[in-house]
C-alpha cells in the first residue's frame, strides 16, 4: 500500500509540468529515502516474524522433549504473572 501510493507521487511529480526542476529532484530525492526507509522496515518486520516462528517452533520442541520440565516452566511462570513479576 505504502509502495503503491509512493510510486504515484513520484510519477504525479514526474508529469508535473511547470514547476521548478530543483523542487522536483529534491522530491524525488526525498521520495527515494522514503522508499529505502519502507524497504528496511519491512526487512526488519521479516526479521521479527522469523524469529517469533523461531522461538514458536524451539518451545513446542522444548515441550516436547521435556514436557515434565515444560509444565513446571509453565506453573512458575504463572505464579511469577499472579504476584505482578
Amino acid at each position: 500500500m505504502i509502495e503503491e501510493t509512493v510510486a504515484k507521487i513520484e510519477a504525479a511529480i514526474k508529469e508535473a509540468r511547470g514547476a521548478d526542476p530543483k523542487n522536483k529532484a529534491e522530491i524525488i530525492a526525498l521520495l527515494e529515502k522514503l522508499k529505502a526507509e519502507v524497504q528496511r522496515d519491512m526487512r526488519s518486520k521479516d526479521m521479527i516474524d522469523k524469529a517469533e516462528e523461531a522461538v514458536k517452533d524451539a518451545t513446542l520442541e522444548f515441550d516436547a522433549t521435556h514436557p515434565k520440565l515444560a509444565a513446571v516452566i509453565g506453573e512458575v511462570s504463572n505464579m511469577l504473572a499472579k504476584i505482578g513479576i
